[in-house]
């Protein structure tokens, strides 16, 4: 992953700046991104959220 620095001109918003570095998905490019989500668990969380995922994905 690359981090670079994002500066805001006076013209600049939100919408037109995330348009900007997020593009347009396409349906196929959602789909592969939702399915390719992952989630950390922090190992002091409570077992009954890891027991919720694995049940989640089981379904």
């Amino acid at each position: 992953m690359r981090l670079d620095p994002v500066i805001l001109k006076k013209d600049a918003t939100i919408p037109k700046l995330l348009d900007y570095y997020m593009g347009k998905n396409t349906p196929q490019r959602q789909e592969f991104i939702i399915e390719n989500l992952r989630v950390e668990l922090d190992i002091a969380e409570d077992s009954a959220v890891l027991a919720d995922l694995e049940a989640a994905e089981a379904s």
